[in-house]
């Protein structure tokens, strides 16, 4: 009696897809893909037992149209359980979870070990010839002793990515054939291809740095930024492992880490370059810069933030994008932090699928200290994970380096190489600005000292401290203001006026939160910053001077004004930050206060806390392990969440007398707003919407709507239809919520 995986309309038969040739498939793919961290036999075994359980009658009757369910995942898992040695409950994890996600140990109803002995099969599985399980299966690695249960739960994280991707693709080829066929069109889905494309791709960035080399100026500035890179190439020689690139802004990095990945990557027969970076501003720059040195289909830009294209000329290549993204199948991946570190703890199949996609990679960390100190143990673990068993080089790559060698960490990475040969060097000669603290300043003596530049920039503690410095400025010429509380739309708006005055050289008096700080691309020849950390100031720091017009003497360059703010931040972490800052400067008060060894001192302060593990995630991940291998999965996927789910966004409809944008970007979002109301699938709208959406609370979003100010689409969706609450300097008011125009009433 034939077995089938999926069907089509045919009532025949003739044209179904065979059970053992899905099983067959899917073991070939998942062998391959588990192949890249040593795990071939593992990733076929698994292969073969995930639909194990669809060789019943009953599976039949499902695929021919009988409304029954049929449990087809837990036959498998007890094969992998009983048949394949005391580590076959980690298949068992995965066969199990491979549609709805990786389950948590334990005996509680819906658990994996209660679902293996208590769930019901159908009433006859026949076991197919094709599914053979190994006795005894090993890992194909050591185990340390106090990280078995990270190691091996990372371990079944992988090859359930190696599962659930060669499962989809398969599917994908038997039930979408076009999909697949334009899926397999791109140059980098076969591996033998793949590996050729990074020779290649080294060989692009090789001509276009010799034409940049060939036409730059010999400037001071270029002189060491081609220092940077060849200390980059010397370095990529290398042996795999952990590096550390310590550049100040302005040295160039970007593209000397990139010219490093490429080379260690072709040295060491590595097959991907990912960047993770904290902030979608830099994100999109970079990736920009990447596509048009290596290719546009070479670079996958991927993050919550990116927006298809409507040109015809670019449908193509987002369709393509998408593709790539749900693998991170290309040569090169630019991401956010939160989508990196996020996947490597996650239990869902769509969120794991990319990770096999890591292995044997080079991963840049850009801006490496933004790492979220509360979930610092468990991503320094991963890092770990990547680097001793999967291949992996990691770049730490930052002008303010933070300690993640400190041997007082944990999980602190060791035997980190330096990439710059002398790093304290290359920060005095890249220096561009004086530091000096003020003391406390109230809003209006704040404000006063703004005044009397012509061009400054202000970094306020809170929204509400900006919101009220800007106020008292307000009516002076060239004064904006730029916080969360306006629309990335409004925001790109407002910077490129503050850009074009700047380069016009006039009045710009700028008071903003901590969000411009997110790589944003500003020059100005003065800066205030409320005190913070040290590496929020060092950042404030990177939007002045930025291309050194100003020339650095005793007392010259960009002045950079720390003071203590009249309303502190009320946040227990930001609160610690300035307090390690303040600490730090004491017990170093002769020393740069940016200088490479205050800011190795702060990270060692600011880490010296009983929190870095804040949601137990290795302590539960590590807890002792017996023969039952209870890992949760489910529990440790939901806990670690580096954004919090803080607010809902409200879309704003923009139109160009309330905020100065214009009629076309107005009329876009009338026309996404209208879209939504009618789409059966709202997810691309709303991805579109994004650029005109704001976050706030869950309580002024409560009193937003009390007001009517807002309208709930499909109950779920809320639009500002009172734009009046909407200022075109400041965004959205809250308290204003209730305040209607007397245009807006009449009907």
């Amino acid at each position: 009696m034939p077995f089938y995986a999926h069907s089509t309309p045919n009532p025949d038969k003739s044209d179904w897809q065979l059970l053992e040739d899905h099983l067959e498939n899917v073991a070939r793919l998942a062998a391959e893909f588990a192949a890249a961290f040593g795990a071939s036999d593992w990733g076929r075994t698994v292969g073969l037992l995930h639909d194990a359980g669809k060789a019943t009658a009953e599976f039949i009757a499902r695929l021919e149209g009988r409304p029954i369910r049929v449990n087809h995942s837990i036959f498998g898992a007890r094969l992998g359980a009983e048949q394949c040695g005391r580590l076959g409950l980690l298949l068992s994890y995965i066969v199990a979870g491979h549609h709805g996600g990786l389950p948590d140990g334990g005996v509680q109803e819906g658990q994996l070990h209660f679902r293996l002995k208590q769930e019901r099969l159908p009433d006859y599985v026949e076991v197919l010839p094709v599914v053979a399980c190994p006795a005894d299966l090993k890992p194909p690695f050591t185990l340390s002793r106090n990280q078995v249960g990270f190691t091996l739960s990372f371990f079944t994280r992988m090859l359930f990515s190696c599962l659930t991707d060669a499962d989809f693709l398969d599917t994908e080829a038997f039930c979408s054939p076009e999909k697949a066929g334009l899926r397999n069109s791109l140059k980098y889905t076969k591996i033998q291809a793949q590996a050729d494309q990074i020779p290649t791709l080294q060989t692009n960035l090789n001509r276009y740095l010799d034409r940049l080399l060939q036409k730059a100026d010999p400037t001071p500035v270029n002189i060491l930024r081609r220092g940077v890179l060849e200390d980059c190439r010397r370095m990529a020689a290398s042996p795999p492992g952990f590096f550390s690139l310590t550049v100040p802004t302005g040295g160039g990095k970007t593209l000397s880490s990139l010219a490093f990945a490429l080379d260690h990557a072709v040295t060491h027969g590595l097959r991907r370059i990912i960047f993770a970076i904290p902030f979608t501003s830099i994100i999109e720059q970079n990736a920009k810069v990447f596509s048009d040195i290596l290719g546009r289909a070479n670079v996958l830009e991927h993050h919550c933030n990116y927006r298809d294209k409507d040109a015809p000329e670019d449908r193509e290549y987002d369709t393509r994008r998408g593709l790539a993204a749900e693998n991170w199948d290309a040569p090169v991946v630019v991401t956010t932090n939160v989508q990196f570190f996020e996947s490597l703890f996650s239990n869902k199949p769509s969120r794991c699928r990319k990770l096999h996609n890591i292995a044997r990679s080079v991963i840049i960390l850009d801006e490496a200290q933004a790492i979220p100190t509360e979930y610092l143990e468990p991503c320094l673990a991963a890092l770990r994970e990547l680097v001793d068993r999967y291949g992996c080089s990691v770049v730490l790559c930052t002008a303010t380096q933070p300690a993640l060698d400190d041997s007082k960490l944990r999980t602190a990475l060791r035997d980190v190489r330096e990439i710059i040969v002398q790093p304290n060097q290359l920060y005095e000669q890249l220096k561009r600005t004086q530091v000096r603290f003020v003391g406390k300043l109230s809003n209006a003596e704040l404000a006063a000292r703004l005044d009397e530049h012509e061009q400054v920039l202000c970094i306020a503690s809170t929204k509400p401290q900006a919101k009220t410095v800007f106020e008292q400025l307000a009516n002076r010429d060239g004064a904006f203001h730029l916080s969360t509380n306006m629309t990335p739309v409004h925001r790109r708006h407002v910077l490129a006026v503050i850009r074009g005055r700047l380069q016009d050289r006039l009045p710009c008096r700028v008071i903003s939160t901590s969000l411009i700080e997110a790589g944003v691309d500003v020059d100005f020849p003065v800066v205030y910053r409320a005190m913070a950390g040290l590496d929020s100031i060092a950042q404030a720091a990177g939007r002045c001077n930025r291309e050194g017009r100003l020339p650095v003497g005793r007392g010259g360059g960009g002045q950079v004004v720390v003071f203590e703010p009249e309303q502190p931040p009320k946040m227990p972490w930001l609160q610690r930050c300035a307090s390690r800052a303040a600490e730090t400067l004491r017990t170093m008060p002769d020393a740069d206060p940016l200088g490479l060894e205050v800011m190795r001192r702060y990270f060692e302060l600011l880490y010296d806390v009983q929190d870095l593990d804040g949601k137990q995630i290795l302590k539960r991940l590590n807890a002792p392990l017996n023969k039952e291998l209870i890992l949760p999965f489910k529990e440790v996927a939901q806990d670690f969440r580096i954004i919090e789910d803080a607010g809902t966004g409200v879309i704003i409809p923009l139109m160009p007398e309330v905020n100065g944008l214009d009629l076309k970007e107005s009329e876009e979002a009338q026309l996404l707003i209208r879209e939504l109301r009618h789409t059966e699938f709202p997810r691309s709208t709303l991805r579109k919407l994004q650029q005109y959406s704001m976050t706030v609370r869950s309580k002024d979003l409560t009193r937003l709507h009390a007001a009517g100010a807002v309208e709930m689409i499909h109950d779920q969706y809320p639009v500002l239809c009172n734009l009046a609450a909407y200022d075109r300097s400041v965004g959205l008011r809250v308290d204003e919520g209730d305040v209607w125009e007397p245009s807006s009433l009449i009907i």
